[in-house]
């Protein structure tokens, strides 16, 4: 088990010079798991949520060279907003040297393990008193009995270890002598260093070790969208954070967060030690709200990612189809558009771009076929979508429409676009993509006039609400792109929520309905569902007749309530359902993680087999979570068959891989490996 929460404390310091890419008091920044220090002219910058505080060499030389040592092999990119802003081949160092910043002394920064090193060298015959700490935006500064410095800011503390002070023991032999020495308060303030019995005719080093780990990072909000295996089964996930201190790789496309909510993706390599098994971490994002909603993987292992944007700044690449976010507002409220891009771990992007009109458009399905098409689906409200003269639908025809594209990665124009809907409002929730590059799309309808085609199982919206399932050609125009469109569901209110193509084309959706009548099979697991909602996971066959449409279809959830979000299958047909449950009841193995509810609203993973009638279709069921709310929101299948869920959870959830701690907040993502 594994969590995606990412605060490498393992990881060295590395330090970068600004090109740049921040403000212009920044000379350069020190990265490491426990978060960004900053160092401008006058010494280190540490910042948390609504506290900063500077580590001022107080009375310095302020032309003191500040100068990188010991280079490193890795560089960083810096891919934000349009290209002309990009910064690349920043190069990385290892320790951080102020030079002759007091007379006959340097110091030099150096990283440790959830903090930082100063190490100030003096020259015979310098004097350490000259050495002055003032740090500014502290509420208070203290020494403790045992020597400590203790630094508090809006209601946290770091701490700067009592001096480690040593000198040659003479000019001629090596090792060190260590000299007694402390720290004491000046009375302007500031913090200065006593030393004694120094010989001044020989060097000096003093040695400040400063721990922040309990000080810095945002400590907000961070969230998993979607969760996917490349081809050496490794785990790839996808989300959401307000935080600058999940800690990004050296090839990391964007290294920090650059607005209020910017996307992020990491690959967990499994198969080494969970202290090391983050391969890749990047955010991506502009300068304000990006969050992913969709993620897909080829065989070349490139990430297809799409999600919303509000950010003028959103990192384009390629030859984008729409260069300029069609910002709409309501109220003062920005209206985000789509954004589509194509990643390839360390490479640049190799293709990003906006995609909507100036209301609100939000996707939730992205692939791409064998070609190298890539195929986006979602939701509007615009007026003024972007469609294509091939449309099937050339406007708005409800107060919210679907709409779908086809994008090619080789032109500025888009290949087809369209709306899609009825009278009401319409939702996409998902989409599959053939290898030729037939689309299936699925999503929630109000609409009794959604468009139909082909041999429907259902023309007609049996509740008040329920399912739209569809397959399109984007090479097809007009009328002939839609291939095929049936309504599916209850008498009551049915929600879909993923859809996946399984192994043999068949296209398997999920949800959750309060309708005691959804259709099953006479194979289902269960035939019947709960008064106050059930997941429902159904297995369908658009290329057969009305009478043959559904292959498989069960309720899945106890008497609670239960949603389903994310559904995948293997070669063999057995179903892999994830998602949240209300229930004590909830169907579950004597193998599972976990066999209860924890008391909250707990994470589930079920394994199903359709080809087994009734109760014996359950291979494998798991809670998992405490009294807090967790959900599973995604779902995939590694190579070698171990299963991986990714989603969303809050400080109970029992955690013991890469990072076993809740960090804070009100959310993080986790992420399970079950074999």
């Amino acid at each position: 088990m594994v969590r995606a929460r990412v605060a490498l404390s393992g990881l060295p310091m590395r330090f970068e010079v600004n090109a740049g890419q921040w403000k212009h008091e920044v000379r350069y920044a020190g990265r490491s798991g426990a978060g960004t220090v900053f160092f401008t002219q006058n010494g280190p910058v540490l910042n948390g949520p609504g506290r900063r505080v500077d580590i001022d060499l107080d009375r310095a030389n302020d032309e003191a060279e500040i100068e990188g040592m010991d280079r490193l092999p890795a560089q960083t990119d810096y891919f934000v907003g349009l290209r002309e802003s990009w910064h690349t081949g920043v190069p990385n160092f290892q320790r951080l040297a102020y030079r002759s910043v007091y007379r006959g002394i340097d110091v030099v920064y150096s990283g440790t393990r959830g903090g930082m090193n100063a190490e100030f060298v003096v020259k015979p015959g310098a004097d350490p008193e000259q050495i002055r700490l003032q740090f500014r935006g502290a509420e208070q500064v203290r020494i403790t009995a045992g020597g400590d410095l203790v630094v508090s800011a809006a209601g946290a503390e770091f701490v700067q270890k009592k001096p480690l002070i040593y000198q040659a023991a003479d000019r001629t032999q090596g090792g060190s002598t260590p000299v007694a020495g402390q720290y004491y308060r000046r009375p302007d303030g500031t913090v200065g260093i006593r030393a004694g019995g120094v010989k001044h005719a020989l060097p000096l080093v003093v040695n400040l070790s400063l721990t922040y780990s309990s000080f810095l990072g945002g400590r907000v909000t961070d969230t998993i969208t979607a969760v996917k295996s490349d081809s050496r089964g490794r785990m790839v996930v996808a989300g959401a954070t307000g935080n600058s201190d999940l800690e990004s790789t050296p090839d990391a496309l964007q290294i920090a967060n650059f607005g209020t909510t910017n996307c992020f993706v990491a690959i967990f390599d499994l198969s080494k030690p969970a202290p090391t098994s983050l391969a890749y971490l990047t955010y991506f994002g502009g300068e304000r709200n990006d969050s992913p909603t969709a993620m897909y993987i080829d065989s070349s292992d490139h990430i297809y990612l799409t999600g919303t944007t509000t950010s003028s700044t959103f990192p384009l690449a390629g030859n984008s189809v729409q260069t300029k976010l069609s910002l709409g507002t309501t109220s003062a409220v920005f209206l985000p558009d789509a954004f589509v891009a194509e990643i390839a771990p360390n490479q640049f992007p190799i293709y990003s771009t906006y995609l909507g009109g100036t209301g609100t458009e939000t996707p939730y399905g992205v692939g791409a076929d064998q070609s190298g098409f890539i195929y986006v689906a979602g939701s509007t409200d615009s007026t003024d979508y972007p469609v294509t003269t091939q449309a099937y639908q050339a406007s708005l025809t409800g107060n919210r429409n679907l709409f779908l594209a086809k994008l090619d990665p080789n032109s500025t124009s888009i290949n087809y676009s369209t709306y899609l809907g009825g009278e009401a409002t319409d939702d996409l929730r998902g989409l599959a993509v053939a290898p030729s590059g037939l689309l299936y799309f699925g999503g929630t309808t109000s609409s009794v006039q959604f468009p139909m085609a082909g041999a429907s199982y259902s023309t007609v919206l049996k509740g008040a609400e329920g399912l739209v399932i569809g397959e399109m050609d984007m090479n097809q125009s007009g009328p002939a792109s839609l291939i095929y469109s049936t309504h599916l569901g209850g008498s009551t209110l049915d929600e879909l929520r993923g859809v996946a193509l399984d192994a043999n084309g068949k296209l398997l959706v999920t949800g959750w309905t309060l309708s005691t009548d959804f259709p099953t099979t006479a194979t289902a697991f269960q035939r019947s569902g709960g008064a106050t909602g059930s997941a429902f996971v159904t297995r369908v066959n658009p290329a057969a007749g009305p009478a043959a449409f559904i292959e498989y279809s069960t309720y899945l959830g106890g008497t609670g309530g239960d949603v389903a979000y994310g559904v995948t299958s293997d070669a063999a047909a057995n179903l892999y359902v994830t998602g949240y449950t209300l229930s004590t009841d909830f169907p579950v193995t004597p193998d599972a993680a976990q066999p209860a509810n924890g008391g909250g609203i707990a994470a589930f993973l079920v394994k199903l087999n359709p080809g087994v009638a009734g109760s014996g279709a359950l291979v494998y069921g798991s809670y998992f979570g405490g009294t807090g709310v967790h959900y599973g929101q995604g779902v995939a299948l590694a190579p070698n068959g171990t299963i991986f869920v990714g989603g969303t959870t809050t400080p109970d959830f029992q955690a013991t891989g890469f990072q076993p701690d809740f960090a804070g907040g009100t959310s993080d993502g986790f992420v399970l490996a079950v074999k």
